[in-house]
């Protein structure tokens, strides 16, 4: 397990692509780096006509462009719209640029609203990734969502464990609730899902509605894991942790009602790990808001499920 993890950290490390040949060869003009989280391959550039594009080079995700395209065509079907691809390369993706708000700039005065568009969004998405499935096979589900699953575990909560907020003891009791749950119900445990649908990953251009970087991804949760990836990064962004801390189990009671709870508690606990060991300790993202210290108290609760 620790080699996996090391393997992924260094996976997490971004790639080393010429953008400047990139943008020289497509007669671009560079207008603004490291503008998302601060990011080196997203890139803001400006064709010979004057319109503004995303350029993103290196680590394309590996379904990306296939699932940009599918959603493209099936846009009438889908709450939400993706970004028009202009151009493609080895490694790069050109892409027209939604100007807008994030989801996330509503989440602390319109909280609801934020929930149930996530949640719309997610459900919408599934129909994008049943469309791919029938053509293509995007893994093995079982094997890959356990070696993500496990792998990350061990990685997110060893920050947590070295600081001394839990012991190392309700890692290994998780890990074996979760090993309970796959020897039950095996493959059915996992999804292939997008991964973040999250509140800087939607953008709300007018009345529409758009997702960013489109991916299929095996992870736990058959049929909620994006809607939990988005509570989890709600909890980072809003400034009221202690409000949040209330909404979060009645959305989940709302929306989730229909799955078994005793393992949505699992996968949000995990959730959470990650953005408490990953997220918060390990990287301190410029990203999170509000009060830090708050955040840790409740995500702990979260992770012991004392909620």
């Amino acid at each position: 397990m620790v080699n996996k993890a090391t393997q992924q950290q260094e996976e997490e490390k971004e790639p080393m692509v010429d953008m400047e040949a990139v943008i020289k060869k497509n007669n671009l003009q560079l207008v603004e780096t490291e503008f998302f989280r601060q990011k080196k391959t997203v890139t803001r550039v400006k064709d010979t006509k004057g319109n503004n594009l995303i350029l993103k080079t290196g680590n394309i995700d590996p379904f990306q462009i296939q699932l940009l395209k599918t959603a493209k065509q099936m846009e009438v079907q889908l709450y939400f719209k993706v970004p028009t691809i202009i151009k493609q390369g080895e490694d790069w993706i050109l892409l027209e640029e939604v100007k807008g708000q994030f989801l996330n700039e509503f989440c602390d005065n319109k909280p609801d609203w934020c929930v149930e568009v996530s949640k719309k969004v997610a459900d919408s998405y599934h129909l994008v990734i049943v469309k791919i499935l029938k053509t293509q096979s995007l893994g093995n589900l079982l094997v890959d969502g356990q070696e993500w699953l496990f792998s990350r575990l061990n990685l997110w909560s060893k920050p947590i464990v070295d600081a001394g907020l839990i012991d190392f003891s309700l890692v290994q009791q998780i890990k074996t609730e979760f090993e309970k749950v796959i020897a039950k119900k095996g493959e059915n445990f996992f999804d292939w899902v997008h991964g973040n649908i999250i509140g800087d990953h939607i953008v709300m251009a007018g009345e529409d509605i758009y997702l960013l970087d489109l991916n299929a991804v095996p992870r736990a949760g058959m049929g909620y894991h994006d809607f939990l990836r988005a509570l989890d990064f709600m909890f980072l962004k809003t400034e009221d942790e202690e409000q949040m801390f209330t909404f979060i189990p009645k959305w989940i009671k709302q929306y989730l009602s229909e799955f078994d709870e005793t393992e949505v508690k699992l996968i949000f606990a995990f959730r959470n790990i990650g953005i408490l060991g990953w997220d918060i300790l390990h990287h301190n993202v410029e990203y999170t808001t509000g009060d830090i210290e708050a955040k840790k108290r409740l995500a702990l609760k979260f992770i012991k499920r004392e909620y």
